[in-house]
């Protein structure tokens, strides 16, 4: 049997491990500039995407947070594009990137080999560009339609559940190029990421409830399930269809999910006003 000594150890292990797993998702999916020890490897990639709902619902809290104190010094739609426009410099575009170089690929028309190549092509086209703008758009538009409180459930848990979705695509799908920027991501495919993911979602639904319920928001406790819930089953339709056409996804697949739940998240959280009042 291990002494008392060498458990310890072993939790103080666990403990680094889960620390280093945490600050590479931080430093993966934000400009947080945290530093990380030594060589990286495909399995701490993998391991670290369980980690991402937690860097998503404090991404969520920030951005509710500044939105509400926004919300008291200027307009509602001002405050949006504000709000919306410093979650995006949080996460340096990447997400965005990932959604403009998809629609690119996606929507050329071109047999799968060409339509992989335009996705990792740096220029972005014209489809590229109306994806992010229409995106933003609906972004901006849905936020500045809630009230400081009726927001708390679409950035909390639709910022949580958006980043749940990649450990989930790379466990469902295979990656769709031979190399690629996700590509180390994908090695691995153990569950046990996706299960970290999914409790530390189910966390953010009850923070999000909690918060609903303590500001009197529409829907109070269950709006953050309801808008988890259709915010990632549209992005994992649209993904699902993706993965049709190119055989599997890729990372700029997986940013796309993210913009696409994170824009659902904010629409699903009007229709809980409109269907509440």
């Amino acid at each position: 049997m291990p002494t008392d000594d060498e458990r310890g150890a072993t939790g103080a292990m666990r403990s680094g491990s889960a620390a280093r797993q945490f600050t590479l998702a931080v430093t993966f999916l934000t400009g947080v500039p945290l530093t990380v020890e030594g060589d990286v490897s495909p399995a701490d990639l993998w391991r670290s995407m369980g980690w991402y709902p937690l860097v998503g619902l404090a991404l969520g809290a920030a951005a509710w947070g500044v939105y509400a104190g926004l919300l008291a010094l200027l307009p509602g739609l001002v405050a949006a594009v504000l709000a919306v426009l410093l979650l995006e410099a949080a996460t340096g575009g990447l997400h965005m990137d990932g959604l403009m170089d998809t629609c690119d690929g996606y929507f050329s028309r071109a047999p799968r080999e060409r339509a992989l190549e335009i996705m990792k092509d740096s220029n972005v086209g014209a489809m590229g560009v109306v994806g992010a703008v229409l995106i933003l758009i609906l972004k901006v538009a849905a936020l500045s339609a809630l009230t400081r409180a009726d927001a708390a459930a679409p950035l909390l848990a639709g910022w949580c559940a958006a980043r749940a979705l990649p450990a989930l695509d790379v466990y469902a799908w295979p990656y769709a190029r031979a190399a690629g920027t996700g590509e180390a991501f994908t090695r691995e495919r153990t569950p046990g990421p996706v299960q970290l993911a999914g409790g530390l979602l189910a966390a953010g639904l009850v923070v999000a409830g909690a918060v609903g319920l303590a500001v009197g928001a529409a829907g109070s406790w269950y709006a953050g399930l309801v808008v988890a819930v259709i915010a990632m089953g549209v992005a994992l339709l649209v993904q699902a269809a993706v993965a049709k056409r190119l055989g599997g996804l890729t990372g700029d697949v997986y940013g796309m999910g993210i913009e696409l739940a994170e824009a659902a998240a904010l629409v699903v959280g009007c229709a809980i006003v409109k269907l509440a009042g």
